[in-house]
């Protein structure tokens, strides 16, 4: 927007000052302005096709300008079609495909900067081939009235499409902080417990099977007393590691609170998810062994959904109930419906 407005104040002064070196400066801050847009819907969504073409029109767009200026037909032309060029690879990189972003504020600038080029590049052919029509910038042809118009809204609607774009972004920033536990990058008890609900109502409509694992990390206390409460997280952040190595795309993990953490397992009957908790068991001893000189181990509880499940909370007082027992039966196992099985 700064860069918009230095440049129709360099217009205003140029037949007062210098003409050709105003013009031509008018033409370059322009361009500037829409490769900062560019820039900016790059830096934010990721890399986008049309850099090399950005960057090239930004250069000879005033050079061709200024050194054609005597020719009004060709530094209309040049400049209208150079400042078109730049606006089709606003349009393309909000065009292209961006997972995870959001499409309504990319459609509003890809919308602004589509109806832009189309009016910069009709004023562009106006001025170079029916130059008659288009004698000078402030001749009122209707395109011409039109694009001056539209210049000033599209710029408008880019500017309050960005910040609905950062508003909907730090949103969903805010809800992430919210649903996610700050050290493992899991979800918290809050978060999991929405998602788990939702996943359990679902198995029940379409009687489909599912298991809970609910975990506890053996000694953890020790760890913090004798390794410190560095050495404690770390060893937090391990399991977290190894649950997304073990885990389907479909599967929750939460930590539950402290060393305790909860499976969600969908589609998975009793034997998957005995295998599951072998997995991550053989797993996370080799990777605290490797960078923390001790196994960790963990002692687990598995409840599977039954007709009788009325809800989520029956189901996690089964596991709760299946973790005791596992505790009880000497640590590092898994118990299932009241069955202690030893860790391999």
């Amino acid at each position: 927007m700064v860069t918009q407005a230095l440049a129709w104040a360099a217009l205003l002064a140029a037949r007062a000052v210098h003409d050709r070196l105003l013009s031509t400066l008018w033409i370059a801050l322009l361009g500037l302005s829409l490769a900062s847009i560019w820039h900016a819907v790059n830096a934010w969504i990721g890399r986008r096709p049309g850099r090399a073409v950005m960057h090239a029109a930004l250069l000879l767009t005033p050079v061709g300008y200024g050194l054609g200026f005597d020719s009004y037909p060709w530094r209309v032309g040049w400049s209208n079609a150079g400042l078109a060029v730049m606006l089709g690879a606003i349009v393309l990189a909000c065009a292209w495909p961006a997972q995870g972003k959001g499409r309504r504020w990319r459609g509003v600038v890809l919308t602004g900067a589509a109806v832009l080029m189309a009016v910069t590049l009709g004023r562009g052919i106006l001025g170079a081939f029916f130059t008659r029509l288009y004698p000078e910038l402030r001749t009122p042809h209707p395109l011409n009235v039109a694009a001056a118009i539209l210049q000033h809204v599209a710029l408008a609607l880019i500017t309050m499409a960005l910040l609905a774009a950062w508003h909907e972004e730090a949103t969903g920033s805010l809800q992430h902080l919210a649903s996610t536990d700050g050290l493992t990058g899991l979800l918290n008890r809050r978060g999991c417990m929405e998602h788990a609900a939702l996943a359990v109502a679902m198995a029940r409509r379409h009687r489909e099977p599912l298991a809970v694992i609910l975990l506890d990390l053996d000694h953890f206390k020790r760890i913090n007393d004798t390794l410190g409460h560095e050495a404690g997280d770390k060893v937090l952040q391990l399991t977290a590691e190894q649950l997304r190595l073990c885990l389907r795309q479909t599967d929750l993990s939460c930590r539950h609170g402290g060393e305790e953490f909860l499976l969600v397992l969908r589609h998975c009957e009793q034997a998957q998810a005995v295998e599951i908790d072998a997995r991550l068991r053989t797993l996370l001893q080799r990777a605290s062994q490797a960078q923390l000189g001790i196994p960790v181990t963990f002692s687990s509880g598995l409840a599977l959904l039954q007709d009788t499940d009325a809800d989520l909370e029956a189901l996690l007082r089964r596991a709760d109930a299946a973790l005791y027992a596992a505790k009880q039966a000497g640590r590092n196992r898994l118990c299932v419906n009241g069955a202690a099985k030893a860790a391999v």
